[in-house]
């Protein structure tokens, strides 16, 4: 019961992600690349990642860089990790492909969603994207846990989640909702969706051990 209540909230983190995506989808097309519009469109992409702090969802980019802070518990979050990550991606993908068969029908927004979709799957430096990325969700979810303040946790938020959409950081659950709304459905999203997945996972774990580093070293001194 309690695998089947990771795998909904992994669902509606999926949702949640999702949403955050077709508001950046949305708000880029109609504003233009204009570099106000792309810091603005970035920055309401945070809904996605504010709601699941907020409602304690299951977000695997989320959970992977804590996956190794509770020794007792390191077997059942590594059986959760796989089982939030298959609720992620049935949650996006499922919000992507409803989006397809409403507003596809929109011409600036179909063209937006290719764009978005086919620029994931062509990128050159999808290594250091989906690296850079994992940390800055690392980042974000740190400062939530972590900051006194509550006005703080949604700015620490908003302030590392824009970062790394406007500087065009790939997330492997956002990039699931991009090929469902674009219908993207070929081996290059498979080989995209794989990479991210394991390059978020690699910067999470990063960050996760500079900041136990650095902590363990304050702690000597």
């Amino acid at each position: 019961m309690k695998y089947l209540k990771v795998l909904l909230y992994g669902i509606y983190a999926g949702l949640a992600i999702g949403l955050g995506s077709f508001v950046f989808t949305i708000v880029s097309t109609y504003m233009g690349d204009t570099t106000a519009g792309k810091i603005f469109a970035s920055a309401l992409f945070s809904v996605g990642l504010i709601l699941v702090c907020v409602l304690g969802l299951q977000l695997y980019t989320g959970k992977i860089g804590v996956v190794f802070d509770d020794r007792e518990k390191l077997k059942e979050n590594a059986i959760n990790l796989p089982i939030m990550l298959v609720g992620n991606a049935i949650g996006a993908f499922a919000l992507g492909i409803l989006c397809h068969f409403i507003f596809m029908n929109l011409p600036e927004v179909a063209s937006k969603i290719k764009a978005i979709s086919e620029g994931k799957t062509a990128s050159d430096t999808v290594f250091l994207q989906g690296i850079f990325c994992g940390a800055l969700v690392y980042i974000a979810v740190y400062f939530f846990k972590n900051l006194q303040n509550y006005g703080m946790k949604i700015v620490g938020i908003i302030t590392a989640v824009t970062l790394f959409v406007y500087c065009g950081f790939q997330h492997c659950i956002a990039n699931m909702f991009y090929f469902g709304m674009a219908f993207n459905w070929n081996i290059n999203m498979l080989w995209n969706l794989l990479i991210v997945i394991l390059t978020n996972s690699v910067g999470a774990l990063l960050v996760r051990c500079i900041v136990h580093l650095s902590a363990l070293l304050t702690t000597k001194k």
